[in-house]
């Protein structure tokens, strides 16, 4: 078997822990000849006592040891190193202490007496979860810059439209249901756009009412009861930079009209005032309605909604981009982790009951729950039941089929293999294939069924130039 170096600036670090002196000799022989730096130990106190010294990409730990209960040592291990993987040892298969194993988060397991290949794919496991976990993690903001997260077709698209359409300087409108990030996309249009130095005014229309003429455009002092000052309104505030209208289409029809003329011309007046003012201001424009239905209906103005309609951008729900989930969740369980001064984790089983969850309400939702979720975490892990308890399912997760895991874990390789190559080939074609020794058509159908792209490889050298 070939080495795994699965980190090319340094060693893996492993620490080996189990009180029979000749496990932990062969274990520390089969890792150092994979390239592996092995610390054993047979004293799991001593072990214990040396963690906080030393930081550790991955252990391998025997559940049952006279001086010190595995169990114990695992628990310390991930508190000092929680981005890193256990390999639970045991030669006597316990039902009640896997099963308590399996509850805090530790999912790989090697059962004596164990060949040296059987030690050598049992730590390679370990550390290609490790390494997708990272790499979903690195990819929260999949282009530079960008506050769009994920790794889908979908939001890569999204992106693009972006870059393409905020230089335009036109009115655009985002569609998409309630959740989907379409202030977020709105922010992005403002953020890439020659706006981008002044203000991005943000005003959900559907709390407007019967003030929406005045909010919008301002009034003058004394206009009607409870106008003590002049106000200057949103239009004026946004001078020279982006006004984002959030849930147009509940406008009523008089201040669509309004609306209307100043996209036109600049042109708006005060409620009070019958003087013409003029404003430098970029619309954006959101909805979770369909317009076009409504000016059939006759509730929204056709000449509005193609005004509004420089350019559209579509944002899709979460259920159409399930591999924009995990992704997701690293990037709010960094989020919340920062604002307490923590580190979250999330172990295997709890991750794929919030992948498996239909999210009606969308982003905005997951992000909720998972907030809720956190504060359940004992040490900051968040467990399967956690999960349960807040969006509720069954407490443990189906175990599948061995057609279906040999599928996934084919799947999970083929995405992990093509995206080292691609890395290590800076998306250049022939040298991919050089490295992999795939047939073209081979590989292209591969990737493509991955939804990888070759120029996305390339974007780290180009920024370099």
């Amino acid at each position: 078997m070939s080495q795994l170096h699965v980190k090319e600036d340094q060693q893996v670090r492993v620490l080996v822990v189990d009180d029979e002196i000749s496990i932990v000799n062969s274990i520390t022989d089969a890792l150092e000849s994979q390239g592996y730096e092995v610390e054993p130990f047979v004293d799991p106190e001593n072990a214990y006592k040396h963690l906080p010294e030393r930081r550790y990409d991955l252990a391998l730990i025997d559940i049952n040891m006279p001086l010190m209960d595995g169990e114990v040592l695992a628990r310390e291990f991930i508190r000092q190193n929680r981005e890193s993987e256990v390999v639970v040892i045991t030669g006597l298969p316990d039902e009640k202490k896997i099963d308590s194993f399996l509850k805090q988060g530790f999912t790989h397991f090697i059962f004596k007496p164990f060949n040296r290949s059987q030690l050598i794919y049992a730590v390679y496991a370990a550390m290609h979860f490790q390494r997708m976990r990272k790499s979903l993690a690195a990819a929260t903001v999949g282009a530079k810059g960008s506050e769009l997260v994920g790794i889908s077709s979908s939001v890569r698209r999204l992106r693009e439209e972006i870059s393409m359409i905020a230089k335009m300087d036109l009115p655009v409108l985002i569609m998409g249901e309630s959740g989907t990030g379409k202030e977020i996309v709105a922010k992005e249009i403002h953020k890439f756009s020659d706006r981008v130095n002044n203000y991005f005014q943000p005003i959900n229309c559907a709390v407007l009412g019967s003030l929406a003429d005045s909010e919008l455009f301002g009034h003058a002092k004394g206009s009607f009861t409870g106008s003590v000052a002049n106000a200057v309104g949103h239009v004026g505030a946004a001078e020279g930079g982006t006004l984002f209208l959030d849930e147009v289409g509940e406008l009523s029809f008089d201040v669509q009209a309004k609306l209307l003329r100043f996209l036109d011309n600049g042109e708006y007046m005060r409620v009070g005032e019958s003087r013409l003012r003029h404003a430098d201001v970029r619309v954006v424009a959101a909805t979770n309605r369909d317009l076009e239905q409504m000016c059939r209906e006759g509730l929204f103005r056709e000449d509005l909604f193609y005004r509004l309609s420089g350019g559209i951008l579509k944002t899709k729900p979460l259920s159409n981009r399930k591999e924009d989930i995990m992704p997701l969740i690293y990037h709010f369980l960094s989020q919340f982790g920062t604002m307490q001064d923590k580190t979250f984790e999330i172990t295997p089983e709890a991750a794929e009951r919030l992948v498996d969850n239909p999210w009606p309400g969308n982003v905005r939702q997951l992000k909720q729950t998972l907030s809720t979720i956190s504060q359940f975490a004992i040490h900051n892990r968040i467990l399967l039941k956690d999960v349960v308890r807040v969006i509720g399912g069954e407490q443990y997760s189906r175990h599948q089929k061995f057609k279906e895991a040999k599928q996934q874990a084919v799947e999970d390789f083929e995405r992990e293999y093509l995206l080292r190559t691609l890395q290590l080939g800076q998306g250049n074609l022939k040298k991919a294939l050089e490295l992999s020794g795939m047939h073209k058509k081979n590989f292209y159908t591969k990737i493509n069924k991955l939804g990888l792209l070759l120029k996305d490889f390339r974007q780290q050298d180009a920024e370099k130039k």
